[in-house]
């Protein structure tokens, strides 16, 4: 999706993206539908700044001003608490084109109710950058480990990862999982950046991230996009050599990826296929979380767009996209359905949203909502699970 969407789109507007979901032709489901008249609670709004007066768009030809929040991500500390991280500009700021200190930042909250309630807590910027895609992990020794991308657009991409040894209060760089660098204008047309770090620890000492990266666009055979993986044995701050995870057709770009370990014991990723596939979402398994089957995977034809997934401790994988669906599947992602909707406004309500068991009986589904003076807030939907059938 990051073609259009997720980079905070390459010069197009996030609020006047086509209703891809309608347009595409794809399948809705493999299954018949399975709703729950009440499966979502009230909207909890965790952030919604107020707009202010800017000196015009920024270098996506996005207004500060109006932008509100994006991109919410979340974990579960050992203590029970929650942090929440999501993108968001300060107030007043134009963006690091007529601010050289300018551009978008990650700000962290924290919740110890089971994500009903949220207080900030920190903010981290790279000053004369656009920051987002934040994406947290904890780590054995309690340390919270926090990768993004930071971006000069056409000029410089990277995937830092900030350290926090006091739960979030604090942050220090402590490493970049990988980057791109050039002179303006440089790494443009077509673009040859990197996005969209998510963590996954495959034992106590080796830590590994999944992220997209369009690198190979220039090389022989060429690909727009792939997703890439790469590991750390020593707490994100060294990382080795690229693992190709996903790739396809020369224009197709598959990105986004978020996987999880499953009950029985293999690794499940899902990620987007945009370019000429429209966004549709595919699925790979690894018995080790390292090596994965070459080519574009298989599709999970339910979702569409920015996927995220969570697996259940009963077993069961929960799924959503763009489209705001809940798909389930109860065979470690052979077969899926879709259980509801939870955001069901239309197409450009929400985007970039994440999910989580956040006890026995609730899932929490975080996204930017649509709001109508412009850009985004932060909103938090609690829904009951559905019985295992």
């Amino acid at each position: 999706m990051r073609k259009f969407l997720n980079k905070r789109p390459r010069f197009i507007r996030v609020n006047t993206f086509l209703a891809f979901a309608a347009l595409s032709g794809l399948p809705i489901t493999t299954h018949a539908q399975d709703r729950k008249a009440n499966f979502w609670g009230p909207t909890v709004v965790a952030d919604n700044p107020p707009n202010y007066k800017d000196a015009g768009p920024d270098a996506r030809k996005l207004r500060p001003g109006t932008f509100g929040d994006d991109y919410p991500r979340a974990v579960e500390l050992k203590g029970g608490s929650w942090l929440l991280v999501f993108t968001t500009y300060r107030q007043g700021d134009t963006g690091y084109r007529s601010n050289p200190k300018g551009g978008t930042v990650l700000v962290i909250m924290r919740s110890k109710d089971h994500c009903r309630t949220w207080k900030k807590m920190s903010t981290i910027s790279d000053p004369g950058r656009d920051m987002d895609n934040g994406e947290m992990i904890e780590l054995p020794n309690g340390d919270v480990l926090l990768a993004t991308r930071s971006v000069r657009w056409q000029e410089s991409y990277r995937l830092p990862v900030y350290r926090s040894s006091d739960s979030g209060q604090t942050w220090t760089r402590i490493s970049d999982i990988d980057c791109n660098e050039g002179a303006p204008g440089a790494l443009g047309n077509p673009d040859k950046g990197v996005y969209e770090p998510h963590f996954y620890r495959l034992s106590p000492t080796l830590l590994a991230v999944m992220y997209s990266t369009e690198k190979h666009v220039t090389e022989t055979p060429s690909y727009s996009q792939t997703v890439a993986e790469k590991l750390s044995t020593d707490g994100g701050r060294t990382w080795g050599k690229e693992i190709w995870v996903a790739s396809g057709d020369a224009a197709d770009r598959p990105g986004m990826p978020v996987w999880t370990r499953m009950k029985n014991g293999k690794y499940i990723v899902v990620y987007e296929v945009g370019g000429p596939k429209n966004f549709p979402i595919y699925s790979k398994v690894s018995d080790d979380g390292i090596h994965w089957e070459p080519g574009s995977g298989n599709p999970v034809p339910i979702e569409q767009g920015a996927p995220y997934l969570v697996g259940l401790s009963d077993g069961r994988l929960v799924l959503t996209s763009n489209n705001h669906r809940i798909g389930m599947s109860n065979d470690f992602g052979v077969t899926w359905k879709s259980v509801d909707d939870a955001f069901p406004g239309g197409p450009d309500e929400a985007f970039f949203s994440s999910i989580y068991q956040i006890d026995s009986d609730h899932l929490a589904l975080m996204t930017g909502q649509l709001r109508p003076q412009g850009g985004r807030r932060l909103a938090i939907r609690i829904g009951t699970l559905p019985e295992e059938k």
